[in-house]
């Protein structure tokens, strides 16, 4: 054989080279067409109790209908923003403040400096530590839970529980480790007769994090799927089931209350106060956010608000201090929803942070033993 005459090994060395560099700049070119970003968030975890979390020290971009990216890095608990610091006792840290929240808490949609977290901060002082424990999926169980696994360490002396009109009144039936799972990063329904995914190796980068492969299979149809529909819940849901979702429960005016008391009890027993925050959906707060909904006729949803209203006074009721809304978010209507979204705008994070705010002081000076649990709201 002429020793010029390059071996078989070589061809197949440089075949493999040359398919591995044109997949990488496949790769490269499918991020750069779309910034680097996901439609959905892929840095899921599946967790026992409480269905996901978020992966810790991650980080990844989402894009918007409308091309719109947001840079989304989480933190060594698996939360957006710098890392938390364990209390240096027993007892709870006077300024520390930590907020139980779904996607709206999270900040979907904008940068961390945006979100409500954030701007609760710069509101109370630079003095203060504001610790938003949310994770999009969650709901009212998973709210008592992550403050029952969380308070203990972190010891924040307001809790601040947010009840969202839009998803959480269905979401009381039926916890997120019943209905939501993770799947390659990606939040995926529970559907108990699915198989077990084939493993293989670096399965999670190319299913979950490769722009490539999810073009690929956007292509032939297969993509993940985002958000279940549980979380993007249409007004038109809301108004046909609003019967059921505001029958009484256990005595109590709102399905959502028992939940709340169960954190607040939580919270007592750590030396900790809850607050109650109640946060509509964008259609409620104004006529205009029906817009960007091109697939759904506009709903009288009106009535809808007593869900919001009954979970407020259960609240008064038990001597929970608690915010309402929807006056702030409709001062900074229209604008404080995004325009392709029914999350929150940065105006609409500012304009709810500054209605929370004087309520939290309030709450960090109140002693425990004014709140009434053992009655609670009737």
């Amino acid at each position: 054989m002429d020793p010029q005459t390059p071996t078989w090994r070589a061809k197949l060395a440089a075949l493999l080279m040359s398919t591995v560099f044109a997949l990488l700049m496949a790769e490269w070119v499918a991020a750069e067409l779309r910034d680097g970003a996901f439609p959905f968030l892929n840095i899921y975890r599946a967790d026992a109790e409480l269905g996901v979390v978020l992966e810790a020290n991650a980080a990844t971009a989402t894009r918007s209908r409308q091309g719109r990216v947001t840079r989304l890095e989480t933190n060594a608990q698996g939360f957006r923003g710098a890392d938390w610091e364990p209390a240096p006792g027993d007892a709870p840290v006077q300024r520390r403040v930590m907020i139980l929240g779904d996607s709206q808490v999270l900040g979907y949609g904008v940068d961390f400096a945006d979100s409500v977290g954030p701007q609760l901060n710069v509101r109370l002082g630079l003095d203060w530590q504001v610790y938003a424990a949310a994770v999009p999926t969650w709901g009212p169980h998973e709210y008592v839970a992550a403050l029952e696994r969380l308070a203990p360490t972190y010891r924040p002396k307001v809790v601040v529980f947010v009840a969202n009109v839009a998803n959480d009144w269905f979401e009381t039936s039926l916890p997120n480790r019943r209905r939501i799972t993770e799947r390659d990063g990606w939040a995926s329904r529970v559907i108990h007769t699915d198989s077990e995914s084939t493993w293989f190796p670096f399965r999670r980068f190319f299913m979950g994090r490769s722009h490539l492969v999810y073009a690929v299979r956007q292509l032939f149809k297969e993509g993940a799927s985002g958000p279940p529909p549980a979380v993007a819940v249409s007004a038109n849901r809301l108004v046909s089931q609003l019967p059921h979702l505001r029958r009484p429960v256990a005595g109590h005016r709102s399905r959502v209350t028992p939940l709340l008391l169960r954190a607040a009890r939580a919270c007592a027993r750590l030396g900790c106060r809850v607050v109650a925050a109640v946060l509509p959906m964008d259609v409620q707060v104004h006529p205009q956010e029906w817009a960007k909904y091109r697939g759904d006729k506009p709903v009288n949803v009106r009535p809808t608000w007593v869900l919001g209203a009954a979970l407020l006074a259960d609240a008064r009721a038990a001597g929970i201090p608690s915010v309402d809304w929807m006056p702030a978010l409709r001062r900074a209507s229209p604008g404080a929803f995004l325009p392709d979204d029914y999350h929150m705008s940065p105006a609409g994070h500012a304009a709810i942070a500054e209605a929370l705010a004087p309520q939290v002081r309030s709450a960090a000076l109140t002693p425990i033993a004014a709140i009434d649990l053992a009655q609670g709201a009737r």
